[in-house]
């Protein structure tokens, strides 16, 4: 059988392949296909689909300027992996040198991946809905109720499963045979299948917030108008800490609510700054409640976040490399030679950047 010669254009291109099937979460939010070069720390502008509103019609029709509006993203996440590669690993053919050295750096990077595109968004999302002491299909309901409060689209919506959480809904028959439904997106591995209009998988790297509330009921000191993005909690315990990413729910609104601010319970009250602002007016002493610390659990529509990357310049030195991208992922393949070791040396790095696009198109199933 005729060999593949390893060059850095084929490690490249076979990288790249690799990590997307390894990919979770970055495949399912929304993607920059922009191509040109940028470096660590560059600011881009991606483009977010034109809105528009429905009116009254009369007599005339009222003309809506298409406008798009955008976005801007850091690219602050540059990633790399760097191996010594031996002489017989480089004359292995390209399915040998993939299982034994590609797959486990591209693995790697993937999980780093996932992990970064969760710890940059996780913390601004305030949609929520509580998995019940006992998981029943009714939690999943009313995680997808929190997304059409929120006038979330119907349509391409995924949810991404902490492992634990997964196994809490696992006997549940519309968990257990929802692979029976609906056409996979892609990563057939970690897809559990279609549930209540969602496609739902499982994410290893699926976070944990640790909040600092234990005694998670409250109560407005006062009242609050619609509209509010402040107000003063009491009846909480002292010493406890409500902090920026916290989450609660009050009573005379449906919508959940992320802590901007907040500070530590003092005679048992603390004042708070949120987001959004309050969609209904909120009667004095009514009853919050805080989600304590959880599994951050995702339910989202695939323009709530953005991972956008950026192809990395080759060396201008003597090193031979490589800069390939695919569906949207970038990566750099270079490798070299040094004569006073006489080893060979290989990287693989990835620069790119994760923003939330629109948090109300996101909640959290907290467990």
């Amino acid at each position: 059988m005729a060999q593949t010669l390893l060059t850095p254009s084929v490690i490249a291109k076979e990288a790249l392949m690799v990590l997307e099937n390894e990919l979770v979460m970055a495949n399912l939010c929304y993607r920059d296909f922009s191509p040109e070069f940028a470096h660590v720390g560059s600011t881009v502008t991606i483009r977010k689909p034109a809105t528009f509103s429905a009116t009254a019609f009369s007599t005339t029709v009222a003309v809506q300027e298409i406008v798009e509006s955008s976005v801007q993203v850091v690219l602050d996440k540059y990633y790399d992996i760097s191996a010594e590669i031996t002489a017989k690993e480089l004359t292995l053919d390209i399915a040998d040198f993939s299982s034994q050295v590609l797959a486990p750096m591209m693995k790697a990077h993937a999980q780093e991946v996932d992990n970064q595109i969760f710890q940059a968004i996780y913390k601004t999302i305030a949609g929520h809905t509580a998995v019940s002491s006992t998981p029943a299909i009714g939690d999943l309901a009313n995680l997808m109720a929190q997304l059409d409060i929120q006038k979330c689209p119907i349509t391409e919506r995924r949810v991404v499963l902490h492992p634990v959480t997964q196994a809490k809904y696992a006997a549940l028959d519309a968990v257990l045979h929802a692979d029976k439904r609906g056409k996979s997106l892609t990563i057939d591995e970690y897809r559990i299948g279609r549930i209540l209009g969602a496609d739902y998988y499982m994410d290893q790297n699926t976070p944990k917030f640790t909040s600092g509330i234990s005694d998670t009921a409250g109560t407005f000191k006062t009242g609050a108008a619609a509209g509010a993005t402040a107000a003063t909690i009491e009846a909480l315990t002292d010493a406890e800490v409500i902090a920026a990413g916290d989450v609660f729910k009050v009573v005379g609104s449906d919508k959940g609510y992320l802590i901007v601010t907040g500070g530590t319970v003092s005679t048992n009250t603390v004042t708070i700054t949120f987001t959004p602002a309050t969609d209904a007016t909120i009667a004095a002493d009514a009853v919050v409640t805080f989600q304590d610390t959880h599994r951050v659990n995702l339910a989202f529509h695939k323009n709530a976040f953005a991972l956008v990357t950026r192809p990395l310049e080759p060396p201008m030195g003597g090193a031979r490399a490589e800069v390939q991208s695919y569906k949207g992922i970038t990566c750099r393949v270079v490798y070299d030679y040094t004569m006073s070791n006489k080893k060979n040396s290989m990287s693989v790095d990835i620069l790119y950047g994760v923003k939330t696009l629109d948090k109300e198109l996101a909640a959290r199933l907290c467990d």
